[in-house]
């Protein structure tokens, strides 16, 4: 069978990005043999794939745009639908995969399966402009026009019945497994205290490794560790990484605000390759997301031995279940509460990363691919 994957997350997408490589280091494991597999890639995506092809960049003309509107909504074709996408290898394809939520397939004319991620834009509408959120209900209907679409939860499985209408039977749920430089690293004693100087650790910290979206909500977090301070008297320290996003300049405002300067780290751009000693050397992951359909740091966390401590919204109670803390991020107290409790108690960390452990252990590059595999004979067959 020829089935291409369809590469476009840029590498500032966050979990989308890391999503789309782990799901092709599992094909290229465990299915390539079976399967001839091609990658249709941007310029930003590395090369996983020894066949692939490459799609430049350049934005569609305005009346390429508008025939595919017309192919999307009266499913009538006009010409080109494809342009800059136009590749003979397509042709042949039996089957595209896209790990990103695109119509690129559907205009492709092809058997295709696509990943749906989260429907943040329908309960946070004001996180995102008008012409985003008209964009998004353009795009999302490729959960309608896909043959199977796959999400990583049962939450999101739900949004997808709820607000595109998309029968059950179509709808399949896969959890992927941590990214490869969490799960393939080797450790090494020494290198514990070469991070901790090269960032200036302090001993005890809690770890929150996100972008600088809103809804990311780092100033609830911030309020809930200044409340720690004048309720119990604790310096909690925090240490952040992540992209600056449009709510950087508000969280740094908000640290000098509570006058928490000393208290909290901003490390800027983080390789992958020292990512797992930030947790491991972390007292716990804080995780105060107002909204997730699924945290690959939490997965993260538990495969690396972090405890974990998280918002209780989405489908983060389905993925954390008994293996960590959970608070409810609007409410500061609460936050406060349960921060503390994990920061104080260290037989309950202890308890929370074995819990972890149990909960990550059959999530394995593998078993992934397995599930997959089953989803594309369905998928033919239909």
């Amino acid at each position: 069978m020829k089935i291409g994957i369809l590469t476009i997350a840029s590498p500032d997408s966050g979990g989308v990005y890391q999503y789309t490589l782990t799901m092709l280091e599992a094909f290229k494991r465990y299915l390539a043999n079976e399967n001839e597999l091609m990658q249709m890639k941007n310029n930003n995506f590395p090369k996983i794939f020894e066949n692939s092809i490459e799609i430049k960049n350049s934005k569609s003309s305005v009346t390429t745009k508008i025939k595919r509107l017309i192919h999307t909504f009266a499913g009538i074709k006009i010409g080109d639908l494809l342009e800059v996408y136009n590749h003979p290898e397509i042709n042949n394809l039996d089957l595209i995969i896209s790990p990103t939520i695109t119509l690129l397939p559907y205009h492709m004319r092809k058997p295709y399966i696509v990943t749906i991620h989260d429907f943040q834009q329908e309960y946070y509408p004001e996180f995102f402009t008008f012409e985003e959120r008209f964009s998004r209900k353009i795009v999302y209907k490729t959960g309608q026009k896909a043959n199977i679409v796959v999400c990583e939860s049962e939450y999101v499985k739900k949004d997808i019945i709820k607000f595109l209408k998309v029968a059950e039977e179509k709808i399949r749920v896969i959890p992927s497994p941590p990214p490869l430089y969490i799960s393939n690293i080797k450790l090494f004693g020494e290198k514990y205290e070469e991070i901790r100087a090269k960032y200036n650790l302090p001993a005890k910290y809690l770890f929150y490794p996100a972008q600088f979206w809103y809804h990311k909500n780092h100033i609830n977090l911030l309020r809930a560790i200044k409340l720690i301070k004048n309720k119990y008297g604790k310096l909690i320290n925090l240490v952040l990484a992540g992209s600056k996003k449009n709510n950087f300049e508000n969280v740094m405002g908000e640290i000098k605000n509570l006058s928490l300067q000393n208290q909290v780290k901003y490390l800027g751009y983080v390789p992958d390759e020292d990512m797992p000693y930030l947790y491991k050397l972390s007292t716990a992951l804080v995780m105060p997301t107002l909204f997730e359909s699924v945290s690959l740091p939490i997965w993260e966390a538990f495969y690396l031995g972090a405890p974990v401590v998280s918002s209780n919204v989405c489908a983060l109670p389905e993925q954390v279940r008994d293996a960590g803390l959970l608070f409810n991020p609007h409410d500061i107290e609460d936050m406060a509460e349960k921060i503390y409790k994990i920061w104080t108690d260290e037989s309950l960390r202890k308890e929370l990363v074995n819990k972890g452990y149990e909960r990550i252990k059959n999530m394995t590059l593998e078993n992934y691919a397995k599930q997959w595999e089953e989803i594309i004979r369905e998928c033919i067959k239909m």
